[in-house]
């Protein structure tokens, strides 16, 4: 599998040595959860504007969000590109007091439930995903 981090420079400093690694595991967890094959998987980190743009151009919505991910099964494979901001990121982190690391693996996570097809739309899917999120978060503390 390929995963790509763009623009990492903004965040990398505020994340475990381990990270990347860890993000791997756990992206190859999902996809093996949802039987997908591994494909390329780009990660980038954006400010705020910059993926308020993406928002607004891609899908209509004007307004702040943490992470939007695009995606294409192709022969069972799976190609994502995620983009966060770093900015909610950050924010996210000390509102909810969650370590950087978490916070940042759960928008990756969310990011990549969302490109195996899973959704977000109401209270009952947003408790779904809130609880596929946090089992895979749980997963990856096992091992740290």
């Amino acid at each position: 599998m390929a995963i790509i981090f763009n623009n990492f420079d903004k965040i990398s400093s505020l994340l475990s040595e381990n990270f990347y690694n860890n993000i791997k595991d756990i992206i190859s967890k999902i996809l093996s959860d949802y039987r997908f094959k591994e494909g390329k998987i780009s990660i980038k980190w954006l400010n705020d504007n910059e993926l308020l743009e993406i928002n607004k151009n891609f899908l209509a919505h004007d307004y702040y969000t943490d992470v939007i991910s695009f995606s294409e099964i192709k022969d069972d494979y799976l190609f994502a590109e995620i983009f966060i901001s770093y900015e909610r990121l950050m924010e996210n982190a000390k509102i909810l007091n969650q370590p950087i690391n978490e916070e940042a693996a759960r928008l990756i996570i969310h990011g990549i439930l969302h490109s195996c097809g899973e959704s977000d739309s109401d209270d009952i899917s947003k408790g779904d995903m809130r609880a596929k999120e946090d089992y895979y978060i749980a997963y990856l503390k096992k091992f740290n």
